[in-house]
């Protein structure tokens, strides 16, 4: 496989398309789908559409587990789990035709029995020598040592893999230490990690903050919405243009900005070049109903 992805809290998403969101009172769908989500899930999935390899290892339990796994297998998802002991959460989006919102209603997940973090070191050591590239994408389960997502990036990088993060806080702040070749949080995330109590950090701390960290080894690629993409790379700063269009569910278009982003740069080494694939595979996400998707929906 060219690419390992790891999802330490999927999720069950049901969309609901509306002509319009009515608070208090009866919405009715134009449209509905339900699909295999989460970070990393969505990331697999960008990556498969666009004709890559990539295994995705997770953590799954409880009565949704067997209806998670066949969503799963009906996009041609690979997908390596181990029991969490708890139930998969189910999470909702609201899309608005008229005023082009999504609204997320996200459950918490529960934490996951003990033994469920051992159970994924040993599934992750097994497949790691066949990765050429780690992904790690979103917030754990509780339950997880804080350790894992380090001990991760560290033994990725110790077999000479590549390493994109998406992820934010403590997370990301102890998987630093480990050099990632990439992190790309969102610019929201990004303040909330490295400005904390400080929601409006000026530009230019935020740009000095990304040099720093670009210059110390790891490339950083702040996605923003509709506003430019910013990364630095090296001694380099970068502004890349996001084209506007009128979305359809923006949900999953930072996933499958990882996901075109790292398939690009696995062939070209080109970062710069990377993150412009990164932002075509985001707006194409927009314009589907399905989250973490780049292909019209079936």
């Amino acid at each position: 496989m060219k690419f390992l992805t790891v999802c330490l809290n999927p999720v069950v998403q049901r969309t609901y398309l509306l002509a319009a969101l009515k608070e208090d009172g009866v919405n009715r769908a134009r449209r509905f789908r339900v699909d295999a989500s989460g970070k990393g899930v969505n990331v697999t999935r960008v990556l498969h559409q666009l004709g890559e390899r990539a295994v995705l290892l997770s953590q799954a339990g409880g009565a949704w587990r067997p209806f998670f796994l066949q969503l799963a297998a009906r996009d041609g998802l690979e997908v390596e789990w181990v029991d969490s002991g708890t139930e998969i959460r189910i999470c909702f989006t609201l899309l608005s035709e008229e005023a082009h919102t999504s609204t997320e209603i996200v459950e918490e997940a529960e934490p996951v029995c003990p033994a469920t973090g051992q159970d994924v070191r040993e599934r992750f050591s097994a497949l790691l020598p066949g990765a050429g590239m780690l992904l790690l994408t979103g917030t754990q389960a509780p339950g997880f040592s804080p350790r894992l997502f380090p001990w991760m990036v560290s033994s990725a990088k110790a077999q000479g893999k590549a390493v994109l993060l998406d992820i934010r806080g403590t997370d990301l702040q102890l998987c630093l230490a480990e050099h990632p070749d990439f992190i790309k949080p969102n610019l929201t995330e990004f303040i909330h990690t490295f400005f904390p109590g400080n929601p409006d950090p000026p530009q230019e701390a935020v740009e000095e903050r990304m040099l720093a960290l670009s210059r110390a080894g790891t490339g950083v690629i702040l996605t923003d919405g509709e506003r430019p993409v910013r990364a630095a790379f090296g001694e380099k700063l970068h502004r890349l243009p996001v084209p506007g269009i009128v979305p359809v569910n923006t949900i999953g278009s930072g996933d499958a900005f990882a996901a075109g982003f790292s398939s690009c740069w696995m062939k070209t080494r080109d970062a710069v070049a990377a993150a412009d694939m990164g932002i075509r595979c985001a707006q194409w996400n927009a314009g589907q109903l399905r989250p973490g998707s780049i292909r019209p929906d079936e």
